[in-house]
């Protein structure tokens, strides 16, 4: 089976390199950051033409689409997933596309896979519009609800953020009401594959694929600044209405599809950053 994985450079993207079957012949693509691992193909994937004539020239079997931007919503949500969606149906690939907690409004948790997007930010309101898309294009493919996805080490951007703000002494404010279930991206690579590797008919359809630990981004900030060795006092908690724009709340979702059909176990964040000895 060839597999394209749309950001190969990213961090989802790079593990599931990392983790591919053997057998599998394995490309990628690339914006900016190198693709180690596989045949990568340098593509602006919001360029309908140009993802079209990659999909043609490498004739995949599977897409996965884990190229991750919020730098431009139109861009890089939609237009790539609309992009991606054509080139697919263009060569008779099959889809894993990437979706998101954050398109829902964070009134109604926990959600299972049943729940309709209902989104109360901009970049919700393009991850609703481009999961739908797919729904409506590609009822064959599978969309995949995840978390705030981590990795421990070396810490993935946006932990590395907090612990580097941290160590330069800068202000650092997190909500203490911003619920979340982080998913290390090991244990997010390995369900993938798992999905990936199923039948076309029961791999279809709307997945959740979250850690079993719901945190606030508070919680969340306090253990990755005790797990690299800076002061958690210096985080000042802070409520979510006191951003400036709408955010959602209480985000924990429900994984039935995963727990009935899939192996792996994902792990709680705690213990993502703390093993146990």
């Amino acid at each position: 089976m060839r597999v394209l994985i749309t950001g190969g450079g990213g961090l989802l993207g790079g593990e599931l390199i990392r983790q591919a079957p053997p057998h599998l012949d394995l490309h990628a693509t690339r914006r900016s950051s190198p693709v180690e691992g596989a045949e990568s193909h340098a593509v602006e994937l919001s360029d309908a033409a140009a993802v079209e004539a990659l999909w043609m020239r490498v004739r995949p079997d599977l897409v996965i689409h884990a190229a991750y931007s919020a730098a431009e919503g139109e861009r890089d949500v939609w237009r790539a997933t609309e992009s991606v969606v054509r080139a697919c149906r263009a060569c008779g690939a099959g889809l894993i596309a990437m979706s998101t907690d954050a398109l829902l409004d964070g009134e109604a948790s926990p959600y299972d896979e049943s729940a309709e997007p209902a989104p109360v930010h901009d970049y919700g309101r393009w991850k609703a519009k481009a999961e739908l898309h797919v729904r409506a294009e590609m009822p064959d493919a599978a969309v995949i609800r995840t978390s705030l996805i981590v990795r421990a080490e070396p810490p993935d951007r946006n932990s590395a953020w907090v612990v580097d703000a941290l160590r330069r002494g800068e202000p650092v404010r997190l909500f203490t009401d911003e619920l979340r279930c982080p998913i290390a991206v090991e244990d997010l690579a390995a369900q993938l594959w798992e999905v990936a590797l199923l039948p076309p008919e029961r791999r279809a359809g709307v997945w959740h694929l979250a850690g079993p630990e719901a945190v606030s981004r508070y919680a969340l900030g306090v253990l990755l600044a005790v797990r690299h060795g800076v002061d958690p006092g210096a985080i000042t908690p802070a409520p979510s209405a006191s951003s400036p724009a709408p955010r959602p709340r209480d985000l924990r979702l429900l994984t039935p599809r995963a727990d009935r059909q899939l192996r792996t176990r994902p792990r709680p964040v705690s213990a993502v950053l703390f093993p146990p000895v």
